[in-house]
């Protein structure tokens, strides 16, 4: 977790001291963000993207709107990634904007992945059959 503090310096004036990232949580995010990269690419180079299920589920394949919703919350996820990155060569006070927009793309990312889903299930669905008796 990133730290920063105001440390006391002589004089009785604070000094600031920037975020430090581990270097492994820099390697993590830069590595799972060009991999939310890839995976939109992959999406869009194939015009589709199959999502696995979990047990006797197969899944679910994106096509169409439902697909670039999903690119864009890939792409979006990988942006937030790199925020973190960002922020510890960032040397100046302003940790409190990148923490608001870490906030907005984890909401939107997350609201785009569901989305996503949501769309792509509604257009898998069936034309319903009716039943005229004559009347």
């Amino acid at each position: 977790m990133p730290n920063n503090k105001l440390l006391s310096a002589k004089g009785g004036k604070d000094k600031y001291q920037a975020n430090h990232i581990p270097v492994a949580e820099r390697l993590f995010n830069l590595a799972w963000g060009v991999g939310l990269l890839v995976i939109a690419n992959v999406g869009f180079a194939e015009q589709s993207f199959h999502l696995p299920g979990k047990g006797p589920s197969n899944g679910v394949t994106l096509e169409g709107t439902a697909l670039w919703i999903f690119i864009a919350a890939a792409v979006i996820g990988a942006i937030n990634l790199f925020i973190t990155i960002a922020d510890h060569y960032d040397k100046r006070n302003n940790e409190h904007r990148y923490k608001q927009a870490s906030r907005f793309c984890v909401l939107l990312g997350v609201t785009l992945a569901i989305s996503a889903v949501t769309v792509q299930f509604v257009s898998n669905q069936k034309e319903p059959i009716v039943i005229n008796n004559g009347s």
